[in-house]
């Protein structure tokens, strides 16, 4: 079985320093077709034993593709967000004056709670998606 074969489509994946996760689109024995948040196309493949990575249909530029991991992603349930593969959890909650605080046992240090909280629930969404979107593995 190839390092390839675990992968399945939809799945995201990341590899070599690349920040923002890239989506399994095909996947055979020989290589993995994915996808860009900006809808370029990778294909990733074996020559011989070395993991290369380059524009669909280019294999003249590839590149070595060095760390390839699947990360999950984070599912949105309310005000609630949950990593499918660490189960890191940011919750939006009210405290007792009335206010919206972000709540993580992972991401406390970084979340940018304001001293008294967001006075209203959309400031707090959105510094909640902006820690989501900065921890794509959770």
């Amino acid at each position: 079985m190839s390092e390839l074969e675990g992968f399945e489509e939809g799945e995201k994946v990341l590899f070599n320093d690349r920040k923002t996760p890239l989506t399994v689109q095909e996947v055979s024995e020989e290589e993995l077709v994915v996808e860009g948040p900006g809808g370029g196309e990778y294909e990733i493949y074996f020559d011989e034993d070395t993991l290369l990575v380059c524009r669909k249909g280019n294999k003249r530029y590839s590149s070595y593709c060095e760390d390839l991991r699947s990360v999950g992603e984070w599912v949105r349930d309310g005000d609630c967000w949950r990593h499918s593969k660490t189960e890191a959890e940011i919750s939006i909650v009210q405290n007792e004056n009335g206010f919206y605080e972000l709540e993580s046992k992972k991401f406390q240090g970084e979340l940018d709670n304001p001293a008294y909280g967001f006075t209203n629930k959309e400031a707090a969404l959105e510094e909640a998606e902006k820690v989501v979107e900065s921890n794509p593995e959770g």
